[in-house]
């Protein structure tokens, strides 16, 4: 079987490409500049393209069996309106050039993320059955899923993967918070009481095989970790690990000075559950925190 992936020279990207290609698929991965081909493990063979324009890398697109959508421009960044119509049109036209291309009978992995239930859901318990929300990125995370679905028309199997904050050693966000935790400086979001739902990057990689080989799941997935925790308690466990203190919290003043809108997202959270995967069978190698962070961090 064939899989193809767009986006996959970011931080899920590669993981992705491997699991599918130690599991045993073909794989291919589009790849929109040469020096990003670096990052493609062994076996996988580069189609250069922009997933944005119509071109010749659909053909490849074409005579895949699994189809794997990561494309979008990083949300972790200031929101000007410039860049928040690029965050919405990446991923939009994207989804609309590999959907173009689909073949009945194939399958489409398509990335969303918990963002699509709003920035901050208190103490509701969110599954894939929840209402969505309404700010920004939850109406990117619909409008992007809308676009996606439309491959069912073509006789596409269509699997939303909405991740939660993805823990890996080499990107993602815990990346960003080792220095300052190394350092001591560690510590909870604003007040810290806002849900942190998270999943470790080798269960995202096994539950993206899982809906390839399981034929009869389409729809909505979250893709988080069953032990969700608030964002304090993140700090802390992550601070244990290191054996570190995690006692400097980031004020909220100083996230909306430096990410604006942003900053709503990351004093936000939603306490998402697994509740399909979970139901369909699927097990977690990382359920809890501690465990994840230990497997992510222990020295190689």
């Amino acid at each position: 079987m064939l899989v193809f992936v767009a986006g996959g020279t970011g931080f899920i990207g590669p993981h992705l490409l491997k699991g599918f290609k130690e599991a045993g698929y073909q794989v291919k991965a589009l790849v929109r500049r040469p020096e990003k081909a670096e990052r493609i493990p062994p076996g996988v063979e580069p189609i250069f393209g922009n997933p944005l324009l119509p071109g010749p890398w659909q053909e490849t697109c074409a005579r895949a069996d699994v189809v794997v959508n990561l494309v979008g421009a990083n949300i972790f960044a200031r929101w000007t309106t410039a860049y928040k119509k690029l965050i919405r049109e990446t991923r939009l036209e994207a989804t609309r050039n590999l959907v173009f291309c689909l073949k009945e009978g194939s399958v489409l992995l398509n990335a969303s993320a918990v963002g699509f239930y709003g920035a901050d859901r208190g103490e509701e318990e969110i599954t894939e059955e929840s209402r969505p929300g309404k700010d920004f990125l939850a109406q990117v995370c619909q409008a992007w899923e809308a676009e996606a679905i439309a491959a069912q028309r073509k006789g596409a199997r269509v699997c939303l993967m909405r991740f939660g904050i993805v823990l890996g050693r080499d990107g993602g966000a815990l990346a960003k918070m080792l220095l300052p935790f190394r350092l001591g400086l560690g510590g909870p979001i604003g007040s810290g009481k806002q849900w942190f739902p998270w999943i470790h990057i080798k269960d995202l990689v096994k539950a993206a095989l899982f809906l390839t080989q399981q034929k009869e799941l389409a729809g909505p997935f979250n893709f988080v970790a069953p032990g969700v925790v608030r964002n304090r308690d993140f700090a802390k466990i992550l601070a244990r690990v290191l054996r570190r203190p995690a006692v400097f919290p980031v004020p909220t003043f100083v996230l909306r000075l430096f990410f604006g809108e942003l900053a709503h997202l990351l004093t936000g959270g939603v306490k998402a559950r697994p509740k399909r995967l979970l139901e369909a069978g699927f097990g977690f190698a990382f359920p809890e925190l501690e465990a994840a962070l230990r497997d992510l961090l222990k020295k190689k």
